[in-house]
């Protein structure tokens, strides 16, 4: 069964240092926390893969020197909390915890307290005792903001999906178009302050499936891509509460295709999100919606490499005597089996089992068997010819 990816935003600063993703592993093995007296300065990460590699990954900067937090083989973490706080210019982590699948916690790295009160504005990332399996950010001289991969079974896709959770208001009611194959054509509608209608028409399995959300205007505007070799690669996003608008709303989007393509539509103002996977495509939507697009996030697939250009086969011509009737077996995938007959006077009989897909085929009689019979040439699973000398 495929893996599907809940990614939720960091929490933090959106300001400061730079974003970094270190994507998704089979499980967490240890972690390490740096900090000072009022944050958190440094958090480095070893994860697991699939088979039993461990990759490590490091942000931030060491100020003191950093703990420790072991887990063991059959341990994963389930939760992560903490704080987030402006000591300075910007907001930062100021304290963390995790927590494990085997009821332990770790010490709590970081000041819980700052001048007599709480350091910051608290925060969980839990999910029903799911996995954690990768971690994102933002990150300079300290850790400004941290974010979660939560590992999730799918029976709707037998490739991995990443589900990134939708950013912009809280109200409204909840929508979820799933996954497809691809976008093909999104119709977009905009009042004079946000975005209030979207359609996006998918493509799965070669059909053609539309949804709506919002409340449509008089003109939508139109965004076609030319599907399905262009696909979407990232979302930027504004989102802000307007004069007079009772619920915080997506106020612009632009979109950039694979080709290099954007489109923009609505007003730039407010905080900014961006949607996007490394190595992906966008092959859906979710989000939130009442008289305009309160929310909005996105499901990415890895992108699929072209396929294997087939090499077209090349015909030799025929080495020997001008005699005899003329006769050709054509192309398969290859060679199975070669049976050889001989005569007095040298090869007297060939016949040939080809491979085409996952059959046999076998292949006409040539020549004729004498009372010296015919030797079998068999070629084991994976082999194949590469030349042929007489």
């Amino acid at each position: 069964m495929a893996k599907m990816y809940w990614k939720l935003a960091p929490c933090g600063g959106d300001e400061g240092g730079h974003e970094w993703d270190d994507d998704v592993y089979d499980g967490v093995r240890k972690v390490y926390v740096g900090q000072d007296l009022t944050r958190i300065t440094y958090v480095k990460f070893e994860y697991v893969k699939e088979d039993g590699q461990v990759v490590t990954r490091e942000h931030g900067t060491i100020t003191q020197q950093p703990q420790e937090f072991p887990l063991d083989p059959d341990e994963h973490i389930i939760a992560v909390g903490g704080s987030y706080h402006r000591p300075s210019v910007t907001e930062m982590i100021t304290s963390l915890v995790f927590k494990t699948s085997k009821g332990k916690q770790s010490p709590l790295f970081g000041p819980k307290y700052l001048l007599g009160r709480l350091a910051g504005t608290e925060f969980v990332f839990e999910d029903a005792g799911k996995k954690i399996v990768g971690f994102h950010g933002r990150s300079g001289n300290a850790i400004d903001a941290l974010g979660v991969y939560f590992e999730h079974d799918s029976s709707t896709t037998s490739l991995p999906l990443y589900k990134l959770e939708a950013r912009g208001g809280k109200e409204g009611r909840a929508w979820d178009d799933g996954s497809y194959d691809g976008v093909k054509k999104l119709s977009i509608c905009q009042d004079h302050c946000r975005i209030t209608y979207l359609k996006f028409e998918y493509e799965k399995d070669g059909k053609i499936e539309t949804r709506h959300h919002g409340v449509k205007g008089d003109t939508p505007l139109k965004f076609v891509l030319d599907s399905p070799d262009e696909y979407i690669k990232s979302v930027e996003a504004t989102y802000h509460k307007p004069n007079l608008i009772r619920n915080t709303v997506i106020t612009s989007l632009k979109f950039e295709t694979s080709e290099g393509k954007t489109s923009f539509f609505g007003y730039e103002v407010g905080k900014k999100f961006v949607l996007k996977q490394n190595g992906c495509r966008l092959v859906g939507f979710h989000g939130k919606e009442g008289d305009a697009i309160d929310a909005l996030g996105a499901y990415f697939a890895p992108v699929l490499p072209p396929p294997t250009p087939l090499n077209p086969a090349k015909k030799l011509p025929s080495v020997g005597g001008n005699g005899g009737v003329e006769w050709d077996d054509g192309v398969y995938d290859g060679v199975r089996k070669i049976n050889v007959g001989q005569g007095t006077d040298g090869v007297s009989f060939v016949k040939f089992e080809y491979i085409k897909g996952t059959d046999f085929v076998l292949g006409d009689d040539h020549g004729k068997k004498t009372l010296l019979g015919a030797e079998e040439f068999v070629l084991e699973d994976g082999e194949y010819l590469t030349a042929l000398e007489g």
